[in-house]
C-alpha cells in the first residue's frame, strides 16, 4: 500500500461516510438496546465505565492526532517511519499511567464502597484499545477513504455481535474491546506494510524514540485531554454527584448527540489536511476555505436540529417501550439541550482547525481548549453535577461557548502582540 495523490473530496466521502453511519448506528441502535436489558443501574454503571475509557484514552493516544498529522503531511516515507516510532514508543510509556488512574477513578468516584475491581480493568483496557488506533498517519496520507472499508466491516460485525450476545455490561465491554483493539492493530499493520520500505525490518519500537515521541505529543496533550472534556470528563466529574440512573439519562442523550457530531468525523479528518496544504499558498487562503465549510456545517447542524425535533414525538413511544426503565422524557429534556451543539460545533470545527493548520496560532488553540476543560471540569463537578442531568447538559453549552470565545481573543490578543511588535 502507498500513500497515492490525495482523492478528490467528493469521490472520498461516500466511503469515509459509510464507515460513519455504522458508527452512528452503534449509539443509536445498540445503547437503547442494551438499556433495556441491563436495566437503568446497571446503564448507568457502563456510562461510567465507558466515560473514564473516553477520558483516559485521549492520555494514551498523547495529543498525536493534532501533532503528528500536521508533520506527516508534508513528509517523505523516513521521516513518517521515524514519527511513526516516536508514536508507538511514546503510546507504549502512556498506557502505564492510564492503568494506573483507571484504578484511581473508581476509587475517587466511590469512596466509601468497596473497589470494583472489575470496572477498573474494564476502563483500563478499553482505554488503552480506544487510545491505540493510526488515525494520526492514514489522515495525514490521506487514506482514510481506503481505511474505511476495514471500519466498515468491524462496525457492522460489532453491532451484529451487540445485537446477538451484548445482555450484560461485561458483554458490551468485552465486544466494544475487541473491536477497538482490532482496528489499533490493522491500522499500525497498515501503516507498516507502507512504510516497510523505509522501516527496513526495523522495530516500531525504539527507546531513543521515547523522548522525541513524548516531546512531540506534549503541546497537544493537554488539549487533546481537554478536548474530552466536553463529551467524557463532563460526566466523569460529576459521576460523583450524579446517582447512577442519572448519569445513564446523561450519558445516553450525550452519546445521541455526540454520535450525530462525530457523523462529521470524516468530512473533518479530509479537509484537515487540505486546509494544512493550503498555508502553503495564504492563510486568507486557507481561512476561506474553511469558512465555507464552517457555514455549510452550521446551517446543516441547524436543519437536523428542527428535523429531530419534528420526529420525536413519533419516537418517543418506541423508545419508551425498549428503554430499560430509563425516563425517556428526561433524556429527550437533555438531548434538547445538548443539541444546540450542533449548529454551533458543526460551524466551529471548521474554524479550530484552521487555527491548529496555521501554525501561528498554536497557544491560542491550546489556550481555548485548555480553558475549557479546566473550567468545565470544574463546573460538572460542582455547579453542573448538583442540578442533574440537565444542569450537567448545560454546562456543557457553557464550556463550548467560553472555547470559542477565547479562541477569538487568544488570536485577537496574537495579532495586536505581532503588530506592536
Amino acid at each position: 500500500m502507498t500513500a497515492a495523490v490525495a482523492p478528490r473530496l467528493l469521490t472520498a466521502l461516500p466511503q469515509v461516510y459509510a464507515a460513519a453511519a455504522v458508527r452512528l448506528a452503534l449509539p443509536l441502535l445498540v445503547l437503547p438496546l442494551v438499556a433495556s436489558r441491563v436495566g437503568a443501574e446497571e446503564f448507568g454503571r457502563l456510562g461510567f465505565i465507558l466515560v473514564w475509557a473516553g477520558l483516559l484514552a485521549m492520555l494514551v493516544e498523547g495529543g498525536f492526532l493534532a501533532a503528528a498529522t500536521r508533520l506527516a503531511v508534508a513528509a517523505d516515507a523516513p521521516a513518517r517511519w521515524r514519527l511513526a516510532q516516536q508514536v508507538f514508543t511514546a503510546r507504549l510509556a502512556l498506557s502505564l499511567p492510564a492503568v494506573l488512574l483507571a484504578f484511581v477513578a473508581v476509587r475517587w468516584a466511590a469512596p466509601g464502597a468497596a473497589p470494583a475491581f472489575g470496572d477498573a480493568v474494564a476502563i483500563a483496557a478499553l482505554a488503552c484499545a480506544l487510545g491505540w488506533p493510526a488515525t494520526w498517519y492514514l489522515q495525514a496520507t490521506q487514506q482514510l477513504n481506503r481505511w474505511s472499508r476495514v471500519e466498515v466491516i468491524v462496525y457492522a460485525a460489532l453491532i451484529a455481535a451487540c445485537w446477538a450476545f451484548a445482555k450484560s455490561v461485561l458483554a458490551f465491554v468485552v465486544l466494544q474491546f475487541a473491536a477497538s483493539a482490532l482496528l489499533a492493530v490493522l491500522g499500525w499493520r497498515w501503516l507498516r506494510a507502507d512504510l516497510a520500505e523505509a522501516g527496513q525490518g526495523a522495530p516500531l519500537f525504539d527507546r531513543a524514540a521515547l523522548g522525541p515521541g513524548l516531546r512531540l505529543g506534549w503541546k497537544m496533550l493537554p488539549v487533546s485531554i481537554a478536548g474530552a472534556a466536553y463529551s467524557v470528563a463532563l460526566p466523569a466529574a460529576a459521576s460523583a454527584q450524579l446517582s447512577k440512573a442519572d448519569l445513564g439519562v446523561y450519558f445516553m442523550a450525550d452519546r445521541i448527540v455526540r454520535a450525530v457530531l462525530a457523523a462529521a468525523d470524516p468530512v473533518y479528518s479530509l479537509v484537515y489536511p487540505r486546509i494544512v496544504a493550503l498555508f502553503t499558498r495564504s492563510a486568507r487562503a486557507a481561512l476561506w476555505y474553511a469558512a465555507r465549510w464552517a457555514a455549510l456545517g452550521s446551517v446543516a447542524g441547524a436543519v437536523l436540529f428542527l428535523l429531530v425535533q419534528s420526529f420525536w414525538p413519533g419516537l418517543e413511544p418506541h423508545l419508551a417501550a425498549r428503554a430499560g426503565g430509563i425516563d425517556v422524557q428526561q433524556v429527550h429534556a437533555v438531548a434538547l439541550v445538548l443539541a444546540w451543539l450542533w449548529p454551533l460545533l458543526l460551524g466551529w470545527k471548521f474554524f479550530g482547525y484552521w487555527m491548529l493548520g496555521s501554525g501561528r496560532h498554536d497557544t491560542a488553540y491550546r489556550t481555548c481548549v485548555v480553558t475549557g476543560g479546566i473550567v468545565g471540569v470544574a463546573a460538572a463537578a460542582t455547579v453542573g453535577g448538583a442540578h442533574g442531568a440537565l444542569g450537567l447538559a448545560w454546562t456543557s453549552i457553557g464550556v463550548e461557548l467560553l472555547v470559542i470565545v477565547v479562541a477569538v481573543a487568544a488570536m485577537a490578543a496574537s495579532r495586536l502582540r505581532a503588530r506592536v511588535a
